[in-house]
């Protein structure tokens, strides 16, 4: 079957808020040198796509008219000059580039991970980089130990709810975090041993009187006024990890001297750089802990491509729970059942 030379794609032209959004007839790419096109069969809705789309962040290469979508799965169409052919036809996911909100997508060819068989489309554009990063949060900076306390701001975001449970496999005691009675309610279902609504101000002493001297690891990707209080939540030789800041600010630095009369410390995490590689041990075990589903991925819901908008304004009024999965070819792609 020849390839198509017309895609849909869903852009917006300059950075803006989801109204923006155009969905548009465009050539369908050609990989050049190194690259794989691949036929996108789902996309997660990664926060960093918002963030790109209104022109936040500018530590990935964007051009206008801009096409997000990070987090995708799909099947190799094509390859380019230097790239092995039999990649054509293998499940991907791709993770290193936009270009997910379309039916046909490019990347570097040496940046695909192949999805491994037990694990179908739909998970795949979600668990990789929600459980690495929990996991790499949690156990490299966090330096996570068994019957630890661990606290988890958005505990109903993905990244939470897989630190909830792999915090839990380490015979952990979780609290968790998060807005609303029905986001608490749906972090619970996860396995957190407790979980509070930052909304009530009471919830530090509600985690002092779990843990009166403190917890002992702090997951952050929220930022905003509730991690003005993580210090001093934190016990003698505790950590605390920032990983983002999707409340839109970060707390304010913590003095030297804080560090030193607490005992504590206070650690960024970005996974890329200190991502254990495909085959390592780690690699392996996370993707055991989901493919056999001791590790439950939130796949909340499923839109299509006509109404990612929405789910950029739910996004962003903080109204969506565990991950949202964009369907651009699903079930189509390859006959995989997803």
């Amino acid at each position: 079957m020849s390839m198509p030379t017309m895609m849909r794609a869903l852009q917006i032209d300059k950075p803006g808020d989801p109204a923006g959004f155009v969905l548009r007839d465009v050539p369908v790419p050609v990989p050049g040198d190194g690259q794989a096109l691949i036929k996108v069969a789902y996309v997660g809705m990664n926060p960093i796509d918002a963030m790109a789309r209104s022109g936040k962040i500018n530590f990935f290469p964007i051009t206008w008219p801009f096409t997000p979508g990070l987090e995708k799965t799909g099947v190799v169409a094509a390859v380019g000059a230097g790239v092995d052919k039999s990649l054509i036809g293998t499940r991907v996911i791709a993770r290193s580039g936009f270009g997910g909100y379309a039916e046909y997508a490019l990347n570097e060819a040496n940046t695909l991970l192949k999805l491994d068989d037990r694990i179908d489309l739909k998970t795949g554009c979600v668990y990789r980089g929600a459980s690495f990063t929990a996991w790499h949060a949690l156990y490299k900076a966090g330096r996570l130990q068994k019957n630890e306390t661990v606290l988890i701001h958005s505990a109903a975001g993905a990244v939470g709810i897989m630190a909830i449970q792999i915090a839990k496999d380490a015979g952990c005691t979780v609290i968790g975090l998060c807005a609303g009675e029905s986001k608490v309610a749906y972090a619970k279902s996860f396995g957190a041993d407790h979980v509070f609504d930052y909304l009530q101000s009471a919830w530090p002493d509600h985690v002092k009187a779990i843990a009166p001297k403190g917890v002992d690891v702090i997951l952050d990707g929220n930022g905003g006024p509730n991690a003005e209080k993580n210090v001093d939540l934190t016990a003698p030789m505790g950590r605390i990890v920032y990983i983002g800041a999707t409340a839109g600010t970060y707390p304010a630095p913590v003095p030297i001297p804080t560090l030193i009369f607490k005992n504590i410390s206070i650690a960024g995490m970005n996974l890329a750089p200190i991502e254990e590689g495909p085959g390592s041990a780690a690699d392996r075990a996370i993707i055991d802990a989901v493919a056999l589903k001791r590790w439950r991925v939130p796949l909340s819901e499923t839109v299509t491509l006509a109404n990612v908008a929405d789910l950029h304004a739910r996004l962003e009024a903080r109204h969506v729970m565990g991950r949202a999965v964009i369907e651009v070819g699903g079930l189509e792609v390859d006959g995989h059942i997803a």
